[in-house]
């Protein structure tokens, strides 16, 4: 978790130049985004339509791009500012040349059909080339970027970088909970299983769910093998885990030391 995000205050503002961006203190561009962006996280929800709204606006940009990357999947365009024809297709074009990163993850050139297009990839940082999601922002403009738009970009990036590391921690947590609900809705459970299920999460072992279902513990061992089954799994612990994450369950063992919480049912 981020604890603090200190933003120097290298410029006193971005420059206007003919065709740039107004005038606007380039601190309180990137403080406004960034507090903006955690606001949204700490309610559980993305903050990619946030980031490109406001960098969007602040760049003057005619069209504003978000893509993720996955390391396991194809990309894909999550947002475009605004919410037009327009920026839909713009965003499929990029995605469809695949933009590639350079040396220092940021690039400003000219894309024939398109314009001007300013782009920067935002990755996990820690450790250095760890492979996990991660993200593109792609600025588009008929007029080209200033020397003051550059500078608004460069800081906006490093903010992103160092509050990646939270966004995808809820990145992955909702990919987790996509899972859950495709395993669940493709390996129906059975009222029987669910009941079992329950009773794990409280912290029986076999013998005890099979004493309070009326159930020989065979039987209970053969409910506990088609849960891991369908649940793709091997371990009860992460059974109830993700029993608990998808909602269905929602008791807990009453005490930590609780021998359910010890061994295997």
């Amino acid at each position: 978790m981020i604890d603090s995000c200190i933003i120097g205050r290298r410029d006193e503002q971005v420059a206007s130049h003919e065709g740039g961006t107004p005038r606007a203190d380039t601190a309180t561009v990137v403080l406004d985004m960034l507090c903006s962006a955690m606001h949204a996280l700490t309610l559980g929800h993305a903050a990619d339509q946030i980031i490109c709204r406001q960098l969007g606006n602040a760049l003057n940009a005619d069209v504003a791009v978000t893509i993720a990357l996955h390391p396991d999947r194809p990309d894909q365009v999550v947002c475009t500012w605004p919410d037009s024809p327009l920026a839909t297709t713009i965003g499929d074009s990029l995605l469809r040349r695949g933009l590639q990163a350079g040396e220092e993850d940021f690039r400003v050139e000219y894309v024939a059909d398109l314009g001007h297009v300013a782009s920067m990839w935002i990755r996990p940082a820690d450790p250095p080339g760890a492979n996990g999601p991660g993200r593109l922002l792609a600025f588009v403009r008929t007029q080209p970027f200033t020397p003051g738009c550059r500078a608004l970009l460069d800081r906006a990036r490093d903010a992103l970088v160092a509050l990646w590391p939270h966004a995808a921690r809820l990145v992955r947590a909702h990919d987790a909970q996509d899972w859950v609900r495709t395993a669940v809705a493709t390996n129906h459970m059975t009222d029987r299983e669910l009941q079992v299920l329950g009773l794990l999460a409280e912290g029986l072992l076999a013998t005890s769910i099979a004493s309070r279902l009326q159930l020989s513990p065979r039987t209970v061992h053969k409910h506990l093998g088609n849960i891991y089954r369908k649940l793709g799994v091997h371990d009860r612990l992460v059974a109830v885990s993700i029993a608990r994450l998808q909602g269905l369950v929602d008791t807990y063992p009453s005490s930590p030391s609780s021998p359910g919480l010890q061994a295997s049912g």
